[in-house]
């Protein structure tokens, strides 16, 4: 008798099974707490390591696109959990950067937390403001605009 993958139910849970990415392009690595729908001061927290290669690394630098990438993976992680039986991770696609602000840069092979909080929600477009924090504090903050689609079955 097989089975299928092993759906989480409880966190942290592996962002990979969450986002439809894959490396190089998962970026995100375990989402450990999911704001409630309802409380509207809730933060969602994902990790992150941030890569050694890959397309956002040049001359061993991480490059500024990398903090967009990786928050609006981080809202998908937050968006795909619970992944549901017979459903595909969410879809959505970045929509706009706003008011987004480095304060320093992170380095290849550091862990790193996102803050994020839904600030606002009108059909299938959300805002979410967030916060990337490294081990010597907050690198960069900002606020996305994603547009979702609907999840299809698998």
């Amino acid at each position: 008798m097989t089975s299928g993958p092993v759906l989480p139910d409880s966190l942290p849970c592996d962002a990979s099974l969450l986002v439809p990415h894959e490396p190089p392009m998962l970026l995100v690595r375990r989402l450990i707490e999911k704001a409630d729908e309802d409380d509207e001061n809730g933060i969602s927290v994902i990790e992150a390591t941030v890569p050694h290669s890959g397309p956002f690394i040049f001359n061993n630098s991480v490059l500024p696109e990398y903090c967009i990438e990786v928050m609006a993976q981080a809202i998908a992680s937050v968006d795909g959990y619970p992944l549901q039986e017979g459903r595909s991770p969410s879809t959505g696609f970045l929509a706009g950067v706003d008011s987004f602000s480095w304060s320093g840069s992170p380095e290849p092979g550091e862990d790193l937390r996102i803050l994020l909080k839904k600030t606002f929600s009108f059909g299938s477009v959300y805002v979410f403001s967030g916060s990337i924090i490294g081990p010597s504090g907050q690198l960069a903050e900002g606020q996305l605009k994603i547009w979702k689609m609907e999840t299809s079955k698998r």
